[in-house]
């Protein structure tokens, strides 16, 4: 038996994998398409990793292997990581479409299973053993194309969705900067896949894979963790906006000079204070005036910064949800964004300014 360092982790990580697809196929909190898609995903990086490290741990000679448990998981690992990006994106592929994109792995288990019956029912010619380890190669390469294209196309379709992203008082958008980082990941995870399998097409042992298998681990843990985490800030997110709307409401404009009144009115009244994006050339060009001259205005009639005025608002804002009893569960990142802060560094530092607390010891006070 083979048993070290290494392979013991990869064993950690789809053992992770699998209790995380257990944990998100039954329970209900998390039951959502792009959900059901990611467990999918982490299950498929998880039955990868098994087989090979079993075979490594030298349960299997390379033959047994080959003719009873492998199957070319890689295939369907691009179809589900196109579901659940296409999910995050709000455009769903339709059924037809999920099951063409799966016929590739489908496709290579009917051939798998050909293979196994033959390796199992009569002594093997050396042409069979030629042709199955060609397909293999194939099928290997063919997966690292899919995976490719799809990352491509996920890659293209996340930015174009991030530059048209605008402010929704009735939908919580969620900037998907961290799936474009989940991209990249699994894009050198590629790139490292295809350079050590063409080491190991000129003589190389399966050690040599290990870096693969251990970024996949690592892989398992970051959609896990990362998807989960996202997804759950973003539920936390729809219920304090709904009882923003029911309970909340912000204080009449009582200003003399029209330019701060009507700013006021764009920014507190209609509660745009609340979009991350919201810029001073956007509140310029609301009102008709130059970037500049708002800013004069600014300065001059309320004694501060644009910067500072919108994060004042929001720090109000943040108060609102951490006094309320409703939300005392909540994570400080879903106060944090729902106030209007694009990150929950942002919204410390500011908290930490204005209120000299951070928002978990103010919390704590009240």
């Amino acid at each position: 038996m083979n048993f070290n360092i290494w392979n013991t982790l990869i064993l950690a990580g789809v053992i992770q994998g699998f209790i995380f697809g257990v944990v998100v196929i039954t329970n209900r909190k998390f039951r959502s398409r792009a959900n059901f898609f990611l467990a999918g995903l982490i299950v498929t990086y998880s039955l990868s990793n098994l087989q090979y490290v079993l075979f490594d741990f030298g349960y299997f000679t390379r033959f047994e292997f080959y003719s009873t448990i492998f199957l070319q998981w890689a295939l369907l690992m691009p179809a589900l990581l196109l579901y659940y990006g296409r999910s995050l994106l709000g455009m769903p592929l339709s059924r037809l479409w999920r099951w063409i994109w799966a016929c590739p792995f489908l496709i290579s288990v009917a051939m798998n299973m050909g293979f196994k019956i033959e390796f199992n029912s009569i002594e093997v010619s050396g042409a069979t053993t030629d042709f199955f380890d060609t397909t293999l190669l194939v099928s290997e390469y063919l997966a690292m194309v899919f995976n490719s294209a799809v990352l491509i196309y996920l890659m293209i379709a996340t930015h174009k969705h991030r530059k048209q992203l605008t402010f929704r008082k009735d939908t919580i958008v969620d900037r998907l900067k961290w799936f474009q980082r989940t991209l990249l990941l699994i894009l050198i995870a590629t790139i490292l896949w295809a350079v050590l399998e063409s080491q190991f097409e000129m003589g190389s042992s399966y050690d040599f894979f290990y870096p693969l298998w251990i970024l996949i681990a690592v892989l398992i843990y970051w959609l896990g963790h990362l998807g989960i985490y996202k997804y759950g800030i973003s539920e936390q997110r729809k219920k304090i906006r709904k009882a923003v709307y029911e309970r909340y409401s912000v204080s009449e404009v009582l200003q003399t000079n029209e330019h701060i009144a009507t700013m006021e009115q764009f920014i507190k009244l209609e509660r745009n204070y609340l979009d991350p994006g919201l810029s001073l050339e956007m509140v310029a060009s609301h009102l008709n005036l130059s970037a500049g001259h708002l800013s004069k205005v600014i300065n001059t009639e309320l004694k501060m910064s644009f910067k500072d005025y919108l994060n004042e608002l929001r720090i109000e804002e943040a108060k609102r949800y951490l006094k309320d009893p409703e939300f005392e569960k909540y994570t400080l990142a879903a106060i944090g964004l729902e106030a209007g802060f694009n990150s929950r560094s942002a919204f410390n530092a500011s908290f930490k300014k204005i209120t000299g607390l951070t928002p978990s010891q103010f919390q704590q006070q009240e």
